[in-house]
């Protein structure tokens, strides 16, 4: 199984950088562990970026992470940080029908507090932040195959490994089953 493995990285606080991109790359070592091959930024275009002139490198970032998306059967979103870059990430993997394993560490300071507005009309409104770890927009894509909220680095690395594997089971039913279709139509 190909993996892609999608994070937001620019906003991380920094106290917290060296820690996140650790987990990053144990989440990666974990899952080519189970035989997946696996591509991420921190690996596979990012160091590449730095060596490109300042003024490529946005064109051969969005270039170079969307056909990693592309590349993928299945797409790890980490979102326990919020990201742009992640977002176009997910958008492109729904567009391409790719299932999605959506993560984030459940830790209240990873959560955002509510929020009330008042618009033009004098209407009072609360901000729909449904748990206020990650936003509704991502929450709601249609490609979603599960969300995964976590304690532990540990409790991740098991429960994104639990999922692949049962993607990598309904994808092989999939071609079983066309495959069983295909066959009938020829007899």
């Amino acid at each position: 199984m190909r993996l892609y493995i999608a994070c937001g990285l620019t906003h991380v606080p920094r106290h917290k950088f060296s820690s996140y991109t650790e987990f990053i790359h144990q989440l990666a070592q974990a899952l080519q562990a189970s035989g997946a091959e696996v591509r991420y930024a921190l690996k596979d275009s990012d160091p590449q970026l730095a060596q490109r002139p300042l003024s490529d490198r946005a064109r051969l970032c969005y270039a170079w992470d969307r056909e990693m998306v592309e590349w993928a059967d299945a797409v790890i979103g980490e979102a326990t940080y919020a990201s742009t870059g992640l977002g176009i990430e997910l958008q492109i993997a729904t567009q391409k029908a790719t299932p999605i394993i959506l993560c984030f560490q459940r830790k209240e300071e990873n959560r955002v507090a509510e929020a009330e507005y008042l618009n033009p009309d004098n209407t009072h409104h609360h901000l729909q932040i449904g748990e206020g770890y990650v936003t509704l927009m991502a929450l709601g894509l249609p490609t979603i195959f599960k969300v995964v909220g976590y304690a532990t680095e540990d409790e991740a690395v098991q429960s994104i490994l639990h999922a692949t594997t049962l993607i990598t089971i309904q994808q092989y039913n999939r071609t079983q089953s066309s495959q069983s279709t295909g066959d009938l139509g020829r007899v």
